[in-house]
């Protein structure tokens, strides 16, 4: 069921339309949590540059198997860029798997506050529609 209301602002009436739900859930979050959601989770960043880094040391390794090299120059920094690449690649892969999942366990412990709606035997008695969905207003 929606209810309408009116409101005369100047020359306009603004016409505003709500469409009641039968409940709503407000979670209380801490100011730690609450600066770890803006900021996000740094773990997408250290698996992007992981396989980034994972990445240019296989070329790097892929060239120096199948390239012949003139200079041995050029070929200490193909090995150089393979060694750090594997190295850093590899750590930051192993710190992604770490904290890939800590954002998920905070909103989960944020979400076990309320704890689950206890079934009841007798249907809920509900004198509102309440199919119609909730984003469309209806007329």
């Amino acid at each position: 069921m929606s209810s309408e209301n009116s409101l005369q602002i100047g020359e306009k009436k603004l016409v505003v339309r709500r469409g009641r739900v039968g409940s709503v859930d407000l979670y209380e979050i801490k100011e730690n949590e609450l600066e770890l959601l803006e900021k996000g989770s740094p773990a997408s960043l250290q698996l992007n540059f992981s396989i980034f880094l994972l990445s240019i040391a296989f070329s790097a390794i892929v060239a120096l198997a199948t390239a012949i090299f003139s200079h041995q120059i050029t070929e200490t920094v193909f090995v150089m860029v393979a060694v750090v690449g594997i190295m850093l690649g590899a750590y930051l892969l192993v710190c992604w798997w770490k904290d890939r999942a800590n954002i998920d366990e905070m909103i989960k412990k944020i979400r076990e506050r309320i704890p689950p709606d206890v079934v009841s035997s007798s249907p809920p008695d509900n004198s509102e529609n309440l199919s119609g969905s909730d984003d469309e207003p209806s007329g």
